[in-house]
């Protein structure tokens, strides 16, 4: 409803006092008129969109203020009516002027219809708040802009039932109407201010501090700006190209990134390995998927490597922010409004950073009327999500200006928003921590994301080949693609070397378009996937679409040879974009060369053929020509540098780690006795640098090089391999990851398991997890045995990301294990070939029966079950005799809690108990369980009975509740009071009151719970 989400918020509320009206503050608190309310304890509030009225619960009321809070445990409207809404914006007045083109929204009686008069419809006045006019008793007063038509048939006021309406400046809020002044024709209004009435709720109400934004004008015209600017951005950033669906045509290469967007895993920036804390199962530096990492971190740095998938996160956040659409764990960002900013074309644009008002112009929307000063209200009211795309793509000497213009304008408008991106070691660690930024890496793709993927992509084609083929050959290519589907996921699970290629969504996108092309045959060299990519898109593309240009003919090698050209010019500027100025210049230097090309058409129309044929260069409207993706720029670059005779110029940005790519693709495309000159001169450098993070980049390079040649001077190849023993084993996480992209090439460098301590061997354990071949299994099996329980967990670890079969029977099985995660049936039927296991968190639905036969009986203390619906009983309970703990994290039905407290009392040793049952009286048992010393429940709806827990559990001396509903009633603590010495964590809704809280004191410690949870029970 365009200009319409602040004002659908109003609802109608029937209580003690009539019928009236109010306004969501969210999904399930009302802010309405207290006399509306009267003196009773509920009422009920139906918004127009439901025809149901939603029961609700007094929060809160003032008499003084005439102000109510109003609480529901149900959705008053559904979440997609209520997700492009955003976050409700709340205003204070500061200005003493008259304040024109304010709302007021609501549903008096007149509004009424139907044929009994039994249905009630918006009314909407304009008005004008005057400040000056309730300054004295701190009333918000309105003028109405005319006066309300008064019906005969009703001889009170025409704007009976308004009470409660929201009053707004633009989309905020800024009171609420309380009465209807009499003498002035029913024109003036009086309203409480929302500031004040929340401010006064506060003192029995905990609810978040608000920010209240200053009003000194209303603009409404900014929501409807917003609306068209929100719809430009889902037309602009929901569809990117899909590498390789091209050949089809432009238009069906376009995928909707709804279908395409895969949430790929990051991880945080982790402290320092230490023997007292590594990270386990549950680490907060654990691998996360960005958008459970994103959701509470309001400025992050995310680093990755090319073609990690960072500008298409970007695109997604962009279209789905705006719309409201993002899910539970980015719900925060719905409503907001992004500006994405690419600086590779910023910096293409003359290189000055945008202002404030010009960051709605950075990004590659089309909508540019906003009103006046829009932006900088956007950003003062601390709803703006700065995306900033390509940290890296700022020439190195202008990055910090970058950081300055970044923190200047974050500095300004503190409350914004912002994920910025950036290549892994473009800029220092902590670049950006000092300015509140987390720093998150993009992970190559697991085994599970690129089978995804690759279905993903099948699936994309089988789609466009709707669009592009009769019916008939329609079906027969999507019966074609099927088959290559399965091909290519059984060349992935044959071919580790295949397999470590499509790490990143660009490669494997590639990966899939080659095997489609070429029926089923792949290069399984990073150099040859390359050669046949470019080898796709610019000699067979428009000849198998049928296009044959006229004007300009440029085969496969001529193509190459110019595009190569455009690429070194960009690498040796430092830029990512040229103007077509630049361009046309540098293909008429190339052309001088090639005289066959000259003869048949200007620089100009080569590249537009470039452009227009080649499908590697792109052309944006604001005069900026780029490579599709940087990947194939520094590819062809490389292959200029050795071409052209200049590959030695490569020494000179050794120690830019910018040039670290195009130095390994040059050496990769050199001859034996250049690669040969540059590996030596890189071994010399490294062994004379002073410090080692130096001297670990330039040894790390050098085996980059060596690593990816097929053939190497024996001698040479020693060196580098004896280069990277000297700075063995890995000191930290950053290290871990750069080893372990060698593969297998540098498991034989690795010392001995024996001669490792804790700290030392955890990393060379992170870096062998990350290679999947049996090397780097056996060489594992060492580091199961030692002593260290970080290090012994950290190789159970590397089952996630190993094929489970092999990895358990090479490296698991006989070992003593802190802790394993059963995520599947394959997984659990090893685990009984385990040594010992300390802890087990099952997924999954799986039978008592199952349970028992797999988990080893001996030694293990702890078992999670993350999704028990399957169990028929608990026998594994009581069959395991050592078992300390017991935590069922998926919601108990009613009638099976007995017997769990049974197996509990049978088992005789459990201290720890962990559940999540529907109501407090299902804890009864026949016999109480004094050994239970801790105990955690996640109530889902009746917490009324918690004399239940002292009759059953009289030896606690810890108690954590969570309380998932709260339905009005109090929690009385006083049952518990007797329990000497007992601890309580309470987390819960704020509505709640609490009796007999002061009996215990500081040993009461109760924290908020979300009104709007992000998933139910046992929801993974």
């Amino acid at each position: 409803m365009t200009g319409g989400r602040a004002l659908d918020r109003a609802v109608v509320v029937q209580g003690e006092g009539g019928q009236g009206s109010g306004v969501l503050l969210d999904g399930y608190v009302v802010l309405t008129a207290r006399h509306v309310v009267g003196d009773g304890d509920t009422a009920q509030v139906v918004h127009p969109s439901s025809s149901t009225p939603t029961n609700c619960s007094v929060a809160w009321s003032d008499p003084e203020l005439d102000a109510a809070l109003l609480v529901s445990d149900a959705t008053i409207v559904s979440a997609e009516r209520a997700a492009p809404w955003g976050a409700t914006r709340y205003g204070r007045l500061a200005t003493l002027d008259p304040l024109p083109h304010c709302q007021i929204v609501g549903f008096p009686h007149v509004q009424r219809y139907g044929p009994q008069g039994e249905d009630l419809e918006y009314d909407q006045y304009r008005a004008t708040v005057l400040p000056m006019a309730g300054r004295v008793r701190a009333t918000l007063v309105c003028e109405l802009d005319r006066p309300p038509v008064a019906d005969w048939r009703w001889r009170s006021s025409p704007l009976r039932g308004l009470s409660g309406a929201p009053v707004f400046a633009g989309a905020v809020l800024v009171g609420i109407v309380t009465e209807v002044p009499k003498g002035r024709g029913h024109r003036r209004i009086e309203a409480v201010p929302v500031k004040t009435a929340m401010r006064r709720a506060q003192s029995t109400f905990t609810w978040p501090e608000k920010h209240f934004e200053a009003i000194t004008d209303a603009h409404p015209g900014d929501e409807r700006f917003e609306d068209r600017y929100a719809a430009d951005l889902k037309a602009q950033y929901r569809r990117t190209e899909i590498f390789g669906i091209d050949e089809l045509g432009r238009s069906e290469s376009r995928w909707d990134l709804d279908t395409a967007y895969l949430s790929l895993e990051a991880a945080a920036r982790e402290e320092p390995y230490t023997p007292q804390r590594f990270p386990g199962p549950s680490s907060s530096t654990s691998p996360q998927r960005v958008d459970a990492l994103l959701g509470d971190r309001p400025r992050a740095l995310l680093r990755g490597e090319a073609g990690a998938g960072k500008t298409t996160l970007v695109w997604w956040l962009a279209a789905h922010a705006a719309n409201g659409t993002l899910g539970s764990q980015l719900r925060e960002l719905n409503g907001m409004v992004p500006f994405v900013v690419p600086l590779r074309a910023v910096h293409a644009r003359g290189g000055r950073f945008p202002t404030v008002t010009e960051l709605l112009s950075a990004g590659r929307v089309l909508t540019d009327d906003a009103p006046e000063g829009w932006t900088r209200r956007v950003l003062e009211a601390g709803r703006g999500l700065l995306l900033v795309d390509g940290l890296d793509e700022v020439p190195e000497r202008e990055r910090e200006e970058a950081r300055r213009w970044l923190t200047a304008l974050l500095d300004r408008y503190p409350r914004t928003r912002c994920l910025a991106t950036v290549r892994p070691n473009a800029v220092a660690k902590d670049w950006l921590a000092q300015d509140g930024f987390t720093e998150l890496t993009l992970l190559p793709l697991s085994d599970d994301d690129i089978n995804t993927f690759v279905a993903a992509w099948h699936e994309a084609a089988r789609l466009e080949c709707e669009h592009v083929y009769p019916a008939g050959r329609a079906v027969e290519e999507r019966r074609l693609l099927s088959e290559l589907e399965e091909s290519l996921c059984h060349q992935l699970d044959q071919s580790p070397a295949l397999r470590t290629l499509a790490r990143t969504p660009l490669l494997c996108a590639v990966i899939c378009a080659l095997h489609r092309r070429r029926g089923g045959l792949l290069p399984t060299t990073r150099w040859s996937l390359y050669r046949a990519a470019l080898a796709m898109l610019l000699g067979g593309r428009d000849a198998g679409r049928g296009v044959r240009p006229a004007d300009v003919t440029l085969d496969s090698d001529e193509q190459h040879a110019l595009l190569q050209r455009l690429a070194i010019w960009l690498v040796r500027t430092g830029q990512q974009q040229m103007t077509r100025d630049q361009a046309v210049q540098q293909l008429n230097l190339a052309l001088r060369d090639m005289p066959q090309i000259q003869a048949q058409a200007t620089a100009e129309r080569v590249l537009g053929f470039l452009v227009d044929r080649s499908g590697l260069l792109q052309e944006r409207a604001d005069d900026a020509i780029q490579f599709i993706h940087r990947t194939f720029q520094d590819y062809l670059a490389a292959k200029e540098f050795h071409e052209s005779g200049y590959i030695l110029e490569l020494l000179k940005h050794v120690t830019n780690e910018e040039w670290s790519d195009v130095f390994v693709l040059g050496v990769g495309h050199a001859t034996r006795k250049d690669a040969h000159d540059l590996i030596e001169r890189l071994i010399n450098l490294g062994d004379k640098a002073a410090y080692r993070d130096r001297r670990w980049y330039l040894h790390m390079l050098a085996a980059r090089c060596a690593s990816s040649l097929l053939t190497l001077d024996a001698g040479l190849s020693q060196r580098v391999r004896d280069g990277i023993r000297r700075l063995m084993p890995p000191r930290d996480g950053r290290e871990s990851m750069e080893l372990g992209k060698l593969g297998d090439w540098f498991v034989d460098l690795l010392p001995e398991a024996v001669s490792l301590d804790e700290v030392r061997a955890y990393h060379v354990v992170r870096a062998l997890i990350q290679v999947r071949s049996a090397r780097a299994r056996r060489a594992l099996r060492p580091f199961a045995a030692h002593p260290a329980e970080g290090v012994r967990d950290c190789v159970v670890s590397g089952w996630d990301t190993q094929p489970v079969d092999e990895y358990a029977r090479e490296v698991l099985y006989g070992m003593d294990a802190p802790h394993v995660v059963v995520s599947s049936p394959a997984r659990l039927a090893h685990v009984s070939r385990f040594g010992a296991v300390r802890s087990v968190a099952v997924f999954g639905a799986y039978s008592d029966k199952q349970l028992d036969a797999a988990l080893p009986k001996k030694g293990l203390r702890h078992i999670e079950i993350h999704s028990g619906y399957a169990l028929k009983g608990l026998d594994f309970v009581r069959a395991r005799v050592d078992l300390a703990s017991l935590a069922l994290l998926s919601l108990m039905r009613t009638r099976d809690v007995p017997e769990i407290l049974m197996a509990c009392s049978a088992a005789g040793r459990i201290g720890r108990l962990t559940l999540h049952v529907e109501r407090l009286a299902a804890l009864s048992s026949p016999e109480p369980l004094p050994h239970v010393r801790a105990l955690k429940l996640l109530v889902l709806n009746d917490y009324a009975d918690v004399q239940s827990i002292r009759l059953t559990f009289p030896g606690l001396t810890r108690l954590d509740l969570t309380l998932w509903h709260v339905d009005g009633r109090p929690l009385d603590l006083t049952p518990l009071r007797d329990i000497p010495d007992l601890e309580i964590g309470l987390t819960c809704d704020d509505r709640l009151r609490v009796i007999g809280a002061e009996d215990f004191g500081q040993r009461l410690n109760r924290e908020r719970f979300p009104v709007t949870p992000a998933r139910m029970p046992g929801e993974t």
